[in-house]
């Protein structure tokens, strides 16, 4: 069994939709004006072609329609290696139709890693890649010994031809780079995406605050700056769960995640994360607020949550928060300073929760 990969996320996949609807509708407007070019210069076996390839591409188009992509990157590319096989055989190598082979170089390359993406991918670009070269030398070493077999129009059709298959050609390519270019920027995206935000509630995760905190321990070691870290958590979290089940918790943790996320958007010195389980983690930092007055803050946020009341499938559900304060002091450790905040938590829960402690 073949190893893959795994799945192109969702935005890659709309976004490369996207750009195979464009590539298709190219190709339909080529085959169109070469058809038209074809009948006005008597060329009847490249008319006759022109017509069956646009017959191919909207077989491909309705195979792709389907969800049948093997379906179609076939048919696409076997009816356009025929055209210009039988083109450069047919007019000969200055009409520029083997410029295709710069084209089909960059797209097969990466139909090949967006379809695949198996672990042998390198081996089999290569052969693909070999193969587009082979073409292309086996065509100029034809025309070699078969100039060709139909002259159509005059210097000036000649040139034209050349002209709008290279650049065609390069177009392909140019356009199939950027395609990549951006695929793999997305991606990047995507996984940075997965590395620092919590899948559930759409704030970032323990990894991400960590990084966050050392960065202004750090920071803070030469020139302290006010800060404060809060823990949060779910009072009787587990009782949640046993009665109206998990999905109700997940609820309630994306409804805190709200709460949080829009104090984020209020103020960007006030980060928030999801440290755990029903747990969170706020570093609030340079909030130049007396202790008293950060303190009034949290309690409004404690207050928003009590007085919340979550709808899940018929049932109202209301929950309290206990959240345990730690202001930064100067050579406080990020080890000290979460400890701290998780002491205080433990307090305010010792000491009958929905409470804010410092």
């Amino acid at each position: 069994m073949k190893a893959t990969v795994g799945e192109m996320p969702q935005k890659v996949v709309k976004y490369v939709g996207t750009g195979t609807k464009m590539v298709n509708l190219v190709l339909l407007i080529c085959n169109v004006s070469f058809g038209i070019l074809f009948w006005l210069h008597d060329a009847k076996v490249l008319l006759y072609y022109s017509f069956l390839d646009t017959i191919m591409l909207l077989f491909a188009c309705e195979m792709l329609r389907r969800k049948k992509k093997w379906a179609y990157v076939v048919t696409i590319f076997v009816g356009l290696f025929a055209f210009m096989i039988l083109a450069v055989i047919y007019l000969g190598w200055e009409y520029g139709f083997q410029q295709y082979c710069i084209g089909f170089a960059a797209s097969l390359i990466f139909t090949d890693f967006y379809m695949y993406r198996e672990r042998r991918i390198t081996k089999r670009t290569i052969i693909i890649v070999a193969f587009d070269v082979f073409v292309y030398m086996a065509l100029r070493l034809w025309t070699y010994e078969h100039p060709y077999v139909y002259q159509m129009g005059g210097e000036s059709v000649v040139r034209g031809f050349f002209i709008a298959n290279s650049l065609i050609g390069f177009a392909f390519l140019i356009m199939y780079c950027c395609i990549y270019s951006n695929t793999v920027r997305k991606l990047e995206y995507e996984l940075l995406d997965m590395a620092n935000l919590d899948p559930l509630t759409g704030i970032c995760n323990r990894r991400r605050m960590q990084q966050m905190l050392k960065a202004a321990v750090k920071e803070y070691a030469g020139s302290p700056q006010q800060a404060v870290l809060a823990m949060l958590d779910v009072d009787y979290f587990k009782k949640v769960n046993d009665t109206y089940g998990h999905e109700a918790g997940d609820e309630v943790l994306k409804r805190l995640a709200t709460l949080l996320r829009e104090k984020n958007k209020e103020n960007e010195n006030f980060q928030v994360s999801r440290w755990g389980g029903e747990e969170f983690l706020v570093f609030y930092e340079r909030h130049q607020k007396s202790s008293e007055e950060v303190v009034e803050e949290f309690e409004e946020l404690r207050q928003k949550m009590q007085d919340m009341r979550i709808e899940y499938e018929g049932r109202s559900i209301g929950v309290t928060i206990t959240i345990g304060l730690a202001f930064y002091a100067e050579g406080m450790t990020i080890h000290t300073f979460i400890k701290t905040a998780d002491d205080k938590l433990y307090e305010g829960k010792r000491a009958g929760r929905n409470r804010v402690m410092v």
